[in-house]
């Protein structure tokens, strides 16, 4: 997303892999689709690919295998593969697809304002340039006489979006004809969006679980989320909705549109942020990996991503994730050393 031709962002494209090419240690296998990790008698032995280009099934055989994945398809492997036991929402017992969270339909809610005097450029820097203040995350404010715990970070973001999709106009504004094309032109530089990226809480009743009905190219189940929206969610994303309203009136718009709180999740991927299903913890029977993203129940399978956050803070998860995977590297050479690495963190686990 957002690509650089100069080689000018930091990415993997232009950090991890050239740096890996280097070593000479590294192989990239393009267009290719891991359907299983392999194992047997507890250990993972490899995986089972396929070329998407030829339809052709490869085994790779591993002395390590690491899951870095997104979300979703984490726990889709995990699942797929009888790897942990799978979450079960009736007995809340099981720990792969549990306590899956993350910010989506509730969590980047706020205002919108439209200006007849003032001009931004959208297009001037980065495209993840902008501001963002904590006055209301955490505990930074009085929560007295509020019916919901934790708080969030308010943002003023922008990220480069292309003209004329993303041209906002005015919600009485026709969809297309002269007078939207009038106001997408005239409201182009002027309009801009404050939003509430609120914490999310985990609960029982949200997981993620392969789907009995629906099945990919190859008869492999898909990943299903089972995810519904508590009083909690509603009432802190509402509370962030006010508060940017508040915001936006203050800085002069001339128009203000708040955002809708949506009755429940709209079961819509749009890119968010999803986390969980895989988390991390101390106890083998409430988590899947320790903090060395190590599955406790296969100590050679790594799994490194936002699945193994196992609750959502009011910001971004990107560079937590980030950390994990270094610390994920850690372990792994620490069990390629000595393979004792597993023992280490239970008996670190028994002196906590």
């Amino acid at each position: 997303m957002y690509g650089c031709d100069f080689g000018a962002k930091a990415e993997p494209l232009v950090t991890v892999i050239p740096t890996a090419q280097k070593t000479g240690n590294s192989e990239f296998r393009t267009n290719a689709l891991v359907r299983r990790v392999l194992h047997e008698d507890g250990k993972a032995t490899g995986v089972l690919y396929v070329d998407t280009r030829t339809g052709q099934e490869f085994i790779q055989e591993a002395d390590v295998v690491v899951l870095g994945a997104f979300t979703f398809s984490n726990n889709r492997l995990l699942l797929l593969s009888d790897i942990g036991e799978p979450y079960d929402p009736e007995t809340r017992k099981g720990v792969i697809g549990r306590n899956f969270t993350g910010q989506f339909n509730t969590s980047f809610l706020g205002a919108r304002g439209f200006f007849e005097d003032k001009k931004f450029n959208y297009y001037m820097g980065a495209g993840g340039l902008g501001g963002a203040l904590s006055d209301y995350d955490a505990d930074h404010f009085d929560h007295t006489d509020l019916d919901f715990i934790h708080g969030g970070g308010i943002e003023l973001r922008q990220y480069g979006d292309g003209a004329i999709k993303n041209n906002f106009v005015p919600k009485d504004t026709p969809s297309w004809g002269e007078e939207f094309k009038e106001k997408s032109l005239h409201y182009a530089y002027r309009s801009l969006i404050v939003w509430y990226s609120a914490a999310v809480m985990p609960w029982w009743h949200n997981y993620l679980s392969l789907d009995p009905t629906y099945k990919d190219e190859y008869g492999d189940p898909l990943i299903r989320v089972t995810n519904k929206l508590t009083e909690q969610d509603k009432n802190i994303a509402q509370f962030g909705i006010d508060r940017c309203t508040e915001i936006m009136e203050a800085m002069g718009a001339d128009i203000v549109e708040p955002d809708s709180l949506p009755d429940q999740f709209d079961h819509t991927y749009t890119g968010m942020h999803y986390i969980g299903g895989v988390v991390m913890g101390e106890d083998p029977e409430t988590s899947a990996v320790n903090n060395y993203s190590q599955m406790w129940e296969m100590e050679n399978l790594f799994v490194v991503g936002g699945s193994s956050l196992p609750h959502f803070s009011s910001h971004h998860p990107t560079p937590t994730i980030g950390a994990l995977a270094y610390r994920a590297a850690e372990g792994v050479e620490k069990f390629l050393e000595d393979g004792g690495l597993l023992v280490e963190a239970k008996k670190e686990t028994a002196k906590a």
